[in-house]
């Protein structure tokens, strides 16, 4: 009897104990969720927000759960904080006539204002506070600029796309306007590590799928015309130490779709902003900075300085290919004389592959990119597959949405383009390993054998082709889903 109690009390502590442990565990566990970087809320990693998790089905609703107390009005714009604030900095600080001071009180204030104000007494004095707070605030900020530099400088940078031409072209040689709006510092890095480190990132939360770093190269740089001063043969800048290279990709199921459906611009378009924002934070934390982004507002050839910079290998169709984005890498940098550490460049069979592959070469409709088995072209001293840049412009001009400027088959069939699943990172992790080659034969083979490939010519439009596409095009952008044609 003795032990059956001695076991039953023995079985209650255990489970107490247990109980203990199990809540001290899923405490421990959601204590890590939620200072984990991985797990923020409203924001994916894929598109047409798929990684939002929240099922609202259930929770649909009749009507919205805010009160309505009487009958509703429109909004007058002197409501708006920032657009009422603006009224009143402007005839505090008129160019033309008498100018409002706050002596003279809400009465001498024009219509809407004057009434907003009887209306919310004391709103006019806390608005002197805010503002003696705001002067306040200008005269401690030298106490405590080197402390909050860096969230300075990320804000500016962000701040900085909201002006009329983002970013703004150079005016000036590069000696003058590279330098343009630094802020002086007396604060050193660390070391050039800590600021690759801090480069790389910042600049992945401005949007950059990959950075790399690499020291400029003469070569790389474009000779007899120069932004910001027009046509004319210069030297290289000695400030153009480095360059911070940034990849994006374009939209993936548009890109399949090529050259129909698909279009450089998104990309584009993301580029800019991440090299523009980019520049404006180098510039603020003490550095010159000058960035480079598409589709014309270059001084370097990307897809060399992208490769110095560690980022891939250019394929036999003159495209950068990357490990991780395959031949959908668009191309942006900032040059800059921060003291920041090179990257080294990699060989992960890339160039091997295109030797043997040709897919882009077969899929061409313009039939600009060689077959040669090896590159058979040499350009400025580097050898290189030879395209002919007439021909392929030819077919970007005449396919059927030329409007959206291009072609982009290449990139497209390329066998590295494809979205990260089990099979391909196999592929990315054995093949750079196989010293044989027989894997990326074996994967060719495959690839040839169980993907559909449209043949060159289909991709035209009539009389020449179909205007087929690669892959098919997304539902969104079908036009005779949403509309009756």
């Amino acid at each position: 009897m003795d032990s059956e109690l001695n076991r039953r009390d023995f079985l209650k502590k255990a489970g107490v104990i247990g109980g203990a442990l199990s809540l001290a565990g899923a405490a421990a566990a959601g204590f890590g969720a939620g200072r984990s970087r991985d797990s923020y809320t409203g924001w994916g990693r894929t598109a047409y927000g798929g990684d939002q998790f929240f099922n609202r089905k259930p929770f649909l609703a009749d009507k919205p759960t805010y009160v309505q107390t009487g009958t509703p009005r429109r909004i007058e714009y002197i409501e708006d904080l920032f657009k009422r604030l603006g009224e009143l900095r402007r005839l505090m600080n008129a160019t033309e006539g008498p100018r409002w001071t706050f002596d003279q009180g809400a009465e001498a204030l024009p219509g809407p204002l004057r009434n907003y104000y009887r209306e919310h007494p004391g709103a006019l004095e806390q608005y002197k506070i805010a503002l003696e707070k705001g002067r306040e605030q200008r005269a401690n900020w030298p106490e405590y600029e080197n402390e909050f530099l860096l969230a300075e400088a990320y804000s500016s940078a962000h701040a900085s796309f909201l002006s009329g031409s983002f970013p703004a072209q150079p005016q000036g040689p590069p000696e003058v306007s590279d330098f343009r709006g630094i802020t002086e510092t007396n604060l050193k890095l660390k070391s050039p590590r800590h600021g690759s480190d801090l480069i790389k990132q910042i600049t992945h939360t401005f949007g950059a799928s990959l950075v790399g770093i690499c020291r400029l190269k003469q070569e790389w740089v474009t000779q007899g015309f120069l932004r910001g001063v027009g046509r004319t043969e210069f030297d290289v800048p000695a400030h153009w130490k480095y360059a911070v290279v940034i990849a994006v990709p374009h939209e993936w199921d548009s890109m399949y779709a090529n050259p129909t459906y698909g279009n450089s611009y998104d990309a584009y378009s993301m580029l800019r902003f991440i090299s523009g924002k980019l520049e404006v934070f180098i510039r603020k934390i003490g550095y010159s900075s000058r960035s480079h982004f598409p589709p014309t507002s270059y001084e370097i050839a990307m897809p060399p300085v992208a490769i110095d910079a560690g980022l891939g290998e250019q394929g036999r169709h003159g495209v950068l290919i990357t490990p991780e984005l395959g031949a959908n890498t668009r191309l942006a940098a900032v040059t800059t004389d921060m003291p920041i550490e090179p990257d080294k460049p990699i060989d992960v069979g890339i160039k091997k592959f295109c030797d043997k592959c040709k897919i882009c070469a077969e899929e061409c409709p313009s039939g600009a990119i060689s077959f040669a088995g090896r590159p058979d072209k040499d350009v400025r001293g580097y050898r290189r597959w030879g395209i002919d840049q007439e021909k392929c412009y030819t077919t970007w001009n005449s396919v059927a949405t030329s409007h959206s400027r291009g072609c982009r088959i290449c990139l497209a069939v390329c066998p590295y383009s494809r979205k990260r699943n089990w099979m391909h990172n196999i592929v990315r992790q054995v093949d750079p390993r196989d010293p044989t080659g027989l894997f990326a034969s074996a994967m060719l083979t495959m690839q040839k054998k169980f993907f559909e490939y449209p043949g060159a010519q289909e991709y035209l439009p009539p009389p020449d082709g179909n205007n087929r596409t690669y892959l098919g095009p997304p539902k969104w952008l079908r036009t005779d889903e949403w509309f009756d044609i």
